[in-house]
């Protein structure tokens, strides 16, 4: 009898499990589809642009990313296609748009790291509070309630520029007027970590879809269960984890109405955990670290954090210094 349940086997379902299992709970969990891991595969490009929660996931549930990547005879090696780094996208953006409109980048991406100190402690290393998600709190660290993705794009000077920013959600098939201008902190990760690609070794190049393989074998050797039979409600001795996608969405606020603001629905994501459902933890591409599968490894993190408390009474989230980089 597993004492926890994992329901749904989405990245942060996946990330919850392997972790848990790590430190001693039997886990099973219990896919929505059959074909579970070849959506997992559907979910990933190319590339990597964030690294770290891969590799924090790896390091958190048994053999690290490295030695788990070479028995498949594969390495994550940095993408030598657009340039990331801050003076390598200043000097193309030099040569192809003049030295004015790199310059208007650079800040703009400068800017993004700020928001992107903003943001971690919102769900992405921590999860949200009272405190840290109240109006007075989020505008303290620069955050906006309206301003949208279209809105920061406006600021610089260039269409090229301007496109850059929303594409980060149409990219993803989102409306960039949907979207809270704080998600420009996806730019401030991809300069900071780069761009990364799984290679062989021959040289030859994989699709970040090759780490669902990967994490096909943490899962067996962790001894998770692929179950349809397991309980799903949560007990005094048992933790019940809920992955499944609610699909609660971002949707541009109506300016005169404070209840419909970024930060209100920010607030309205549902919860890691809710202390009216004891035992009972969530973690999806709608929790408030983001959709994308980097962003659901650190919620499912969260959600096996807080499980482990329930279950133990022990602490073992990671200080921020030892998390995302």
């Amino acid at each position: 009898m597993p004492d926890v349940t994992v329901v749904g086997a989405s990245f942060a379902g996946i990330a919850a499990a392997v972790r848990l299992a790590r430190v001693g709970h039997r886990v099973a969990v219990i896919p929505e589809r059959d074909d579970w891991a070849d959506a997992l595969r559907s979910e990933l490009g190319p590339t990597l642009s964030f690294p770290a929660p891969w590799r924090d996931l790896f390091k958190k549930s048994g053999r690290p990313a490295a030695g788990a990547l070479g028995l498949h005879g594969l390495e994550l090696v940095a993408d030598d296609g657009a340039p990331t780094d801050r003076g390598e996208r200043w000097y193309a953006d030099r040569d192809a748009y003049g030295e004015s409109v790199a310059d208007a980048w650079r800040s703009f991406v400068d800017e993004a790291d700020l928001t992107w100190q903003a943001v971690r402690p919102l769900g992405v290393e921590a999860e949200l509070t009272p405190e840290t998600s109240s109006d007075d709190a989020l505008r303290s660290v620069g955050l906006h309630p309206r301003h949208s993705l279209v809105d920061a794009a406006r600021a610089l000077p260039h269409p090229a520029l301007r496109e850059r920013v929303v594409g980060l959600s149409r990219e993803r098939g989102l409306d960039p007027a949907d979207q809270p201008a704080w998600l420009t902190s996806r730019l401030s990760i991809e300069r900071t970590f780069g761009r990364w690609r799984l290679r062989d070794n021959a040289g030859a190049t994989h699709p970040a879809s090759t780490l669902v393989d990967v994490l096909l074998d943490r899962i067996a050797d962790r001894g998770v269960a692929i179950t349809s039979d397991a309980p799903s409600q949560p007990a005094a001795n048992r933790a019940v984890i809920d992955t499944r996608d609610p699909e609660v969405r971002w949707h541009h606020p109506r300016p005169l109405r404070r209840s419909d603001t970024f930060f209100a629905q920010l607030r309205a994501l549902p919860p890691i955990s809710d202390p009216r459902e004891p035992g009972a933890f969530a973690a999806s591409a709608s929790s408030a670290a983001g959709a994308e599968p980097w962003a659901q490894l650190l919620s499912g993190a969260l959600a096996a954090y807080a499980a482990h408390a329930f279950l133990t009474g022990e602490n073992i989230h990671p200080t921020r210094a030892g998390h995302t980089g």
